[in-house]
């Protein structure tokens, strides 16, 4: 057999093949009837090529196979190049969202009352969190040189809000003022106002639509209001707080005669004393000595005393502490406040049916109007003509009388409709979701209410109690 013939037999006896997915391609070499069957890496090659297999041919393989070659068997020599896909990008935050901050508690749980960090303070230019951009990935090849696109990594949801900026080609995020953080979707810087010492004569009343910070006290007679949160690193003596927000007094509160706080959320301080206070969110402090408080939230005692005596609480939840009253059975009030439950689906269904008939009334009235017109028009008409009796004034008055009787009809079905409403309206009850609870005792002084009724007990106290409503009764449990 000539040179060129054995080469021609040896191209034959290459079986080109490539996998079901398309990723590997295979040689599989038959064996001559007589002599040697010799391949070279060139002829390989060249079979690869006539099947269009011009990429991720592994050279390796190719070289072996040359060299010693395996018969009747399939032998990988070209493999897909895959595609490497881009990274997400990540956001590492260096601060927390405002769900999962919580005030600092000491080894023995109680509220640590000098510790403010209660809310995230930050200085202009602290990084707020550091950014890993996305990446774009690396493109694969197939087995016929054709391009496999990777997938781009998915940009981060960088949280940039209110006062913040992005630098060092958008890897950090920083913030552009002194400020507390409002994180909730997004991080905010709220401006602050520092005052670096007491509120008196020298500064004022203080009025700022923003977070206000006082590092000394407020004294008698001066008032702050903010319109975000406060902290209040010394003490309140008979003056005026407001905020919208959460408030934290690292000492105390002293009400006086002219003292009132009012607290939009949540309230932390160390002592509560004859003040005067309306809180809509929780109260956290160590005890309450003659105050006069509302609480639409919970009331916990904790600190070293844990302690309520005197004035009247009225608390919307639970109101928790180790010691309420005293051994002299000083006069101490606590009224849980109670919810009214509706049936709002059906005061809803009849207020919408009332505003349908109302509609309709108006109507029917704007059609009396018309009427009236028209009799006014007509009576002229007959004067003129001297017919007192015509058809047509007879007409309209019988469309008159129509129209008087449907208005008539509306206002009744109107009155029905009120009439039901006051009458859902005072069927709502009135649900007692509040507690009082006494770690250590509840003295015989106290008087709890819910509503209008009285909880009595004839011991001198009561150790370990939970006082909650249950089943339209008062209920004396244990802790």
């Amino acid at each position: 057999m000539s040179e060129e013939n054995a080469k021609t037999a040896a191209v034959t006896l290459i079986e080109v093949s490539v996998s079901d997915d398309k990723k590997q391609g295979f040689i599989k070499l038959g064996k001559q009837e007589e002599g040697s069957t010799v391949f070279t890496k060139e002829e390989l090659l060249a079979a690869l090529k006539a099947e269009k297999i011009e990429s991720g041919i592994i050279d390796s393989a190719i070289e072996k196979l040359a060299q010693r070659p395996i018969f009747n068997i399939r032998i990988k020599v070209a493999e897909v190049t895959d595609p490497i896909d881009g990274k997400d990008g990540v956001v590492k935050l260096l601060v927390k969202k405002e769900a999962e901050y919580k005030p600092e508690y000491s080894e023995d749980e109680t509220v640590d009352y000098k510790n403010l960090d209660y809310f995230q303070m930050v200085k202009k230019g602290q990084v707020l969190c550091e950014i890993t951009k996305e990446t774009v990935g690396i493109d694969g090849k197939d087995l016929y040189g054709q391009v496999i696109p990777a997938h781009k990594g998915r940009k981060p949801q960088v949280p940039a809000g209110k006062n913040t900026s992005l630098i060092e080609d958008e890897s950090k995020l920083i913030a552009d003022c002194d400020g507390i953080i409002k994180f909730v979707n997004t991080i905010g810087i709220e401006e602050m106002m520092h005052i670096r010492k007491n509120i008196d004569f020298s500064t004022g009343n203080i009025n700022f639509p923003g977070d206000v910070t006082i590092d000394g006290d407020v004294s008698s007679g001066f008032s702050v209001k903010a319109g975000g949160n406060l902290i209040i690193k010394g003490v309140v003596e008979d003056a005026k707080i407001e905020a919208a927000g959460n408030v934290v007094i690292a000492k105390g509160i002293y009400g006086g005669s002219m003292g009132e706080v009012i607290v939009g959320k949540d309230l932390r301080c160390n002592y509560i004393e004859n003040a005067i206070l309306h809180v809509d969110g929780d109260i956290t402090v160590d005890y309450i000595i003659d105050g006069k408080i509302t609480c639409n939230g919970n009331i916990y005692l904790s600190g070293s005393k844990e302690l309520i005596v005197g004035g009247e609480i009225q608390v919307l939840g639970e109101l928790v502490a180790r010691t309420i009253g005293n051994e002299r059975e000083y006069p101490t009030i606590i009224r849980i406040l109670g919810e009214k439950t509706i049936d709002q689906d059906e005061i809803d269904r009849l207020r919408i049916k009332e505003k349908e008939t109302r509609q309709q009334l108006e109507a029917v009235n704007e059609k009396e109007t018309q009427i009236n017109g028209l009799l006014l028009s007509q009576e002229k008409k007959d004067m003129l003509s001297r017919n007192h009796n015509s058809p047509a004034m007879e007409q309209i008055g019988n469309l008159k009388k129509q129209i008087d009787r449907q208005a008539l009809l509306f206002k009744k079905e109107i009155a029905e409709i009120e009439k039901a409403i006051s009458y859902v309206e005072k069927k709502a009850s009135i649900s007692y979701y509040g507690a009082v609870s006494a770690k250590r005792k509840l003295y015989r002084g106290t008087r709890i209410y819910f509503g209008d009724m009285l909880f009595q007990f004839e011991f001198d106290s009561l150790e370990h109690c939970k006082i909650y409503w249950d089943n339209d009764d008062i209920v004396n449990g244990m802790m």
